[in-house]
């Protein structure tokens, strides 16, 4: 059983190196680590990196570009993907915790989601909470839509993606956005278990990037660009239902109870797109003008 650590970066050079530190200290050999830089231009690579884009591809490139190489040429039997929203923290033995995970889930392994401390948990992903999660004799939760900031998922699962050009796969979602609902779509399609884990966790350091001015676009550019891209996608790719489709085979399959609306608001996915186009532009004209 070999794990691949992947840590994908883009002008946050410390906290790459801050991680890639993390996981020597936890065992994982070196040559079992794959830190990509996505053309980062406002900063210096990290000192760990050892994979290097040319220039910014947006994630969905960075990660499709970096999967299918590690496949083709140091195939693992599961992929640790770690964004840099993701800080590690240092009681953790990140190599046990997610050996034991692969134990327990077996051949049916599909994407075990860390759950996370901090950010925006509460607000965005309350059920990802781990402070949430450790009061629950149960150590894994089926949570719609989580936050992919530190992912574990099988071979078995990225190659069915990549058959699809799904998940990370789908060059359509540019920055990301959709990736996780995707990725559990197609583990569910397939029969493959999707979880977050209580014991697998991280810190969530949120805008980190635009914090510190290292981002190529506002926070707010950025929100409203990923939503778009993946509404108009989605919309073309499964139909307009598609996110009754999603949380409906999602609440089966995982015998969750989540809210299934019947209003389609995601009808129009161009014109909505539209829409988000205009706003920004009203955004930047703001900005001119201030």
């Amino acid at each position: 059983m070999k794990i691949q650590c992947v840590i994908f970066n883009y002008n946050l050079p410390n906290q790459t190196d801050e991680t890639y530190n993390t996981l020597i200290k936890n065992n994982f050999p070196p040559d079992h680590i794959t830190v990509v830089d996505n053309g980062s231009d406002k900063a210096p690579q990290a000192l760990s990196t050892n994979l290097s884009l040319p220039f910014n591809v947006r994630f969905s490139g960075q990660a499709n570009t970096t999967l299918q190489f590690l496949m083709t040429y140091r195939p693992s039997d599961y992929y640790l993907l770690i964004t840099t929203s993701a800080k590690l923290d240092p009681i953790l033995n990140y190599m046990h915790i997610c050996n034991l995970i692969i134990d327990e889930l077996s051949e049916s392994f599909g994407v075990v989601m860390a759950s996370l401390v901090g950010g925006e948990t509460e607000k965005i992903s309350p059920e990802q909470s781990h402070s949430d999660l450790i009061h629950h004799a149960k150590p894994y939760r089926s949570v719609y839509s989580a936050q992919p900031i530190m992912t574990l998922v099988s071979h078995q699962l990225l190659s069915i993606c990549y058959k699809n050009r799904a998940a990370y796969f789908n060059t359509n979602l540019k920055r990301g956005h959709g990736i996780d609902i995707e990725l559990q779509h197609m583990a569910l399609t397939h029969g493959l278990t999707t979880f977050v884990s209580r014991d697998l966790w991280v810190h969530w350091k949120t805008n980190q990037a635009h914090k510190l001015k290292l981002a190529d676009e506002s926070a707010y550019e950025y929100r409203c660009q990923a939503q778009a891209e993946m509404e108009k996608c989605f919309a073309k790719r499964y139909g307009e239902q598609w996110e009754h489709q999603f949380r409906s085979q999602f609440a089966k399959l995982t015998d969750t109870k989540i809210k299934i609306t019947t209003i389609n608001r995601y009808k129009f996915a161009s014109l909505r797109q539209l829409w988000y186009e205009i706003k920004l532009f009203i955004f930047k004209c703001k900005i001119k003008i201030k």
